[in-house]
C-alpha cells in the first residue's frame, strides 16, 4: 500500500507548479505533472547516498525558484515570466537584485517555504522507496527525455538547434522559466554583432558654434511629478528657473515600459517589428556620432553588463570614452567622469551621454539621506518625489558646468512607473503586463546655454504627442547630423514633422498597443 501511496504523493506535489504555468498547452501541462513527478521520485530514490542529498538540494533550489518566480510575477505584474523579463534578469547588478529583493521580502519568504516543503516531501518518500521504484523512475525519465527531441526533430535543421531543444526540455518539466533564459539566449545570439555590423549613413553634417552635447538617460521618471510640468509640490526648482532655456516636449511618450526595451529602441535605427534582428542595432546614436567625426562618452550607474548579452552595453561600448560605476550608486557619482569627459582636450564635438539610475523603484534607494524631502507625507511618494528633486540637483549642476560654453543638454527618461497597485495602494513599480498609460508618459526637454546655437522649434510641435522611439532622428538633427532619410521627418525639430496622435509602444513581453487605448490608472489600477 505504501508503494503506491508514494507516486499519488510526488503526482500531487507535482501539480502544483502548473497552477503557476501560465497561459500553455493542456499537453505542456500534463508534460510538467509527468516530469515532475519522475524527478520527484528519482531524487526520493538517491537521497540516502551522499552524491543524492547534493542533488536533491538543488533540484529543490530550482523547483523553489521556479514556483516563485511565477508566484511574483503573476502576483504583481499578472505575467508569466519570458524572455523580455529574462534579459532584464541577465543584465540586473548584484546591487539591484539586494535593492529588488529587499523591497519583497515576502516573496523571499515564499521562496524558502516552497524549498522546506519540496525537500521535505522527498525526505519523507525517501523513507519508503526501494530501488525497484527508482529503477523505474530513472528509466521512465530517460525514455521522457529522448521522447521530447523527437517529436521535435524538425528544430535540428535550424541554427544553434541545441538552445531551441534545451528550451523545448525545460518548458516541459517543472522548471519552465528557465526556458524563458534558454529563448533569451537564442533571440540574443546576434548582439555580439552589433559593434561589427557595417552601416551606410547619409547626412550632411551643419556647421555649429556647438561643442559640447550633453545626452542625459533617465530612469523611471514620471513626467507629472514634476513641478516643471504642473505638478503640485516644488520636485523641480532648478529646472523651474530655467524654463525660458529650455524646449519642453508636453506629450512624451516612451516606447517600452522597462528600460532593457525602451533606450536601445529610442538611441536606434529600428521599428518595433525589426526588434528580433539585432543588426539593425548597429544604426544607433553612437555608432552616427562617431561617424560624423564626434569624440563620443559613455558614463553610466545602470552597472556594467555583458555587451554580449545587453543590447544597452553593445551600443554604449561603442563610444570612444567609457565609464560604468561597477555597483548602482547614486548619480551624483557620475559627476568626476562627466568633469574628466568634460575637460578632455580635443579639437572634435563632443557627444557625452550618461545614463543615470534616477527614480528606479525603490526610490528611497536612489539619494543620500540627507536629500529626503516631505512633499505629501505619505512615505512611498515623498521617496519617489525627493528622487525627482534628486535628480534636478544633478541636472542643475550639470548645466552649471556648460554655462559659458557653447553647449547643450537633453534629457528623457526611459519610462516612467506605475503608481497604485490594483487595491489603490500606492506602490511605484514596472507596467510590464496590461500597463497603464502612466508608465509611458515621460519627460523630455533640451536645454541650451549662452553660447550655442539654438535653433527655431514649431511650439505645436512640442505641444503635440511624440513618441521617443523616433529619439533617432530627434537626436541626429540636435547633433547637427542632418539625415537624407525619408523618417528624418519624424524629428520635431524638422519643419517637415508631423505629429501623430497614434502613439504606439510595447509592453514589457513586446505586444504592440496603442497608447490612446491604454486604460489610467485612476480609472482601473493594477
Amino acid at each position: 500500500m505504501r508503494q503506491l501511496i508514494i507516486p499519488i504523493y510526488a503526482l500531487l506535489i507535482s501539480i502544483i507548479p502548473i497552477f503557476f504555468s501560465g497561459d500553455v498547452s493542456l499537453i505542456a501541462d500534463i508534460a510538467i505533472v509527468i516530469s515532475g513527478t519522475l524527478i520527484l521520485l528519482l531524487c526520493a530514490g538517491v537521497y540516502r547516498f551522499l552524491l543524492g542529498k547534493v542533488f536533491t538540494v538543488f533540484v529543490s533550489l530550482l523547483w523553489a525558484l521556479n514556483l516563485s518566480v511565477s508566484f511574483f510575477f503573476y502576483q504583481k505584474h499578472d505575467i508569466r515570466f519570458s524572455s523580455s523579463i529574462a534579459e532584464t534578469f541577465i543584465n540586473t547588478n548584484s546591487s539591484e537584485t539586494v535593492g529588488m529583493l529587499s523591497y519583497n521580502i515576502g516573496y523571499v519568504i515564499f521562496y524558502l517555504f516552497v524549498f522546506t516543503l519540496y525537500l521535505s516531501s522527498i525526505h519523507l518518500c525517501a523513507k519508503y522507496m526501494n530501488r525497484r521504484t527508482a529503477a523505474i523512475s530513472l528509466a521512465l525519465l530517460c525514455g521522457y527525455l529522448l521522447a521530447i527531441p523527437a517529436y521535435y526533430a524538425s528544430l535540428f535543421s535550424k541554427p544553434d538547434s541545441t538552445l531551441l531543444i534545451t528550451e523545448k526540455y525545460l518548458l516541459n518539466t517543472p522548471f519552465y522559466n528557465a526556458a524563458a533564459l534558454v529563448k533569451n539566449l537564442y533571440e540574443n545570439r546576434g548582439i555580439k554583432k552589433i559593434s561589427s555590423q557595417k552601416v551606410s549613413f547619409n547626412y550632411q553634417k551643419k556647421n555649429s558654434e556647438t561643442q559640447i552635447y550633453v545626452l542625459v538617460i533617465g530612469e523611471s521618471l514620471r513626467r507629472d511629478h514634476m513641478s516643471f510640468y504642473g505638478y503640485q509640490y516644488d520636485t523641480t526648482p532648478n529646472l523651474n528657473n530655467r524654463k525660458p532655456q529650455i524646449f519642453a516636449f508636453q506629450q512624451a511618450y516612451s516606447p517600452a515600459p522597462v528600460t532593457i526595451l525602451s533606450v536601445p529602441i529610442s538611441l536606434s535605427n529600428i521599428r518595433f517589428e525589426q526588434m528580433q534582428d539585432k543588426s539593425h542595432y548597429a544604426d544607433n546614436i553612437i555608432s552616427l556620432a562617431n561617424h560624423a567625426g564626434f569624440k563620443t562618452y559613455w558614463i553610466s550607474n545602470q552597472g556594467k553588463t555583458n555587451k554580449r548579452t545587453s543590447i544597452i552595453s553593445a551600443i554604449a561600448s561603442m563610444s570612444q570614452q567609457k565609464a560604468w560605476n561597477e555597483f548602482v550608486g547614486y548619480d551624483e557619482e557620475l559627476q568626476d567622469d562627466f568633469r574628466d569627459a568634460l575637460n578632455d582636450p580635443t579639437d572634435k564635438q563632443k557627444l557625452i551621454v550618461l545614463h543615470t539610475y534616477g527614480s528606479h523603484e525603490p526610490a528611497c534607494n536612489r539619494f543620500p539621506e540627507g536629500e529626503l524631502k516631505t512633499f505629501s507625507g505619505q512615505e512611498d511618494d515623498d521617496c519617489y518625489d525627493s528622487s525627482i528633486a534628486y535628480t534636478d540637483k544633478f541636472i542643475e549642476n550639470l548645466m552649471q558646468q556648460l554655462e559659458g560654453k557653447p553647449a547643450t543638454l537633453m534629457y528623457y527618461s526611459d519610462h516612467a512607473l506605475q503608481r497604485l497597485d490594483s487595491d489603490n495602494t500606492i506602490h511605484y513599480h514596472h507596467g510590464v503586463n496590461n500597463p497603464r498609460k502612466e508608465a509611458y508618459e515621460i519627460p523630455l526637454l533640451i536645454w541650451y546655454s549662452q553660447s550655442a546655437s539654438k535653433p527655431t522649434v514649431n511650439t505645436t510641435h512640442l505641444h503635440a504627442p511624440y513618441s521617443t522611439a523616433n529619439n533617432y532622428w530627434l537626436i541626429s538633427d540636435w547633433l547637427g547630423i542632418q539625415q537624407r532619410a525619408s523618417q528624418a521627418c519624424l524629428s520635431p525639430l524638422r519643419t517637415c514633422y508631423q505629429p501623430s496622435d497614434n502613439i504606439q509602444v510595447i509592453d514589457g513581453n513586446r505586444n504592440l498597443l496603442s497608447i490612446n487605448q491604454l486604460p489610467t490608472e485612476t480609472v482601473d489600477p493594477q
